[in-house]
């Protein structure tokens, strides 16, 4: 069954505010638990699954991109394969709504307690990322896997229009950079108010454009080796 694309939307706005709040100042929300258990913080059960999600979806997503990787260098994929990229595109859209709901909550304790984090450039950066992250998803999963696996047997977009060649590799390239840049954006509390936004969103973009074109030059390599005829032994 596959999962709402509703819920991709919802979920990637997600990432952004919750990649980065592991670090967070401890807040006084908690759940009273039966004696002798000692309270539980809403910071807790927020970072459990935010950690769950990022599990989810940036492990999934590199998941994908080493496939798509070996697939450039053999020139084919095993048939099941398919599958599996099924699969785990299913297992990022739950990381994705994993994220958007502590994202939510983490969202909800700085307006009850530190508004002041609302005037961190990073915090809006991150919602630019992961607001292109979910849109990208959307399309990869609606335009680009149903036409890159139609045959795994041939190499990597093998018979596609240049057009979706090309959507399929940026694609690719904002999936894999937007996912560890709001992880990296989440990690380094050092941004915290020190990098305007404009910086942040420039080298975010800058890493987009290096990756496409590291991927389209490595696709366009892996296409001509597999135009070469077979080498024939000489004659004895």
């Amino acid at each position: 069954m596959k999962t709402p694309k509703s819920l991709m939307i919802v979920g990637g706005l997600l990432a952004l505010f919750s990649s980065g709040h592991l670090l967070a100042d401890p807040l006084t929300l908690s759940v009273p638990l039966p004696d002798p258990l000692p309270q539980l913080k809403v910071l807790t059960l927020l970072v459990g699954l935010h950690l769950l999600g990022m599990c989810f979806g940036l492990g999934g997503a590199t998941m994908l991109d080493l496939w798509i990787l070996r697939w450039m260098r053999k020139g084919s994929l095993p048939a099941e394969i398919g599958r599996i990229f099924h699969f785990i595109s299913e297992a990022v859209t739950i990381g994705l709504c994993l994220l958007w709901l502590s994202g939510l909550g983490f969202l909800a304790l700085y307006a009850m307690e530190s508004p002041e984090k609302f005037e961190n450039p990073k915090l809006w950066a991150k919602v630019i990322v992961v607001i292109v992250l979910t849109i990208n998803g959307i399309i990869i999963h609606a335009f680009v896997l149903p036409e890159a696996l139609r045959d795994l047997s041939r190499p990597l977009l093998f018979g596609v229009s240049r057009t979706r060649a090309a959507l399929f590799l940026a694609s690719g390239a904002i999936s894999g950079v937007s996912w560890y840049t709001a992880f990296a954006f989440g990690l380094f509390r050092e941004l915290n108010n020190s990098v305007t936004l404009t910086l942040l969103v420039i080298m975010w973009l800058t890493l987009i454009v290096a990756a496409s074109i590291g991927a389209t030059l490595l696709w366009l390599n892996s296409a001509a080796a597999a135009r070469k005829p077979p080498s024939s032994s000489p004659p004895t």
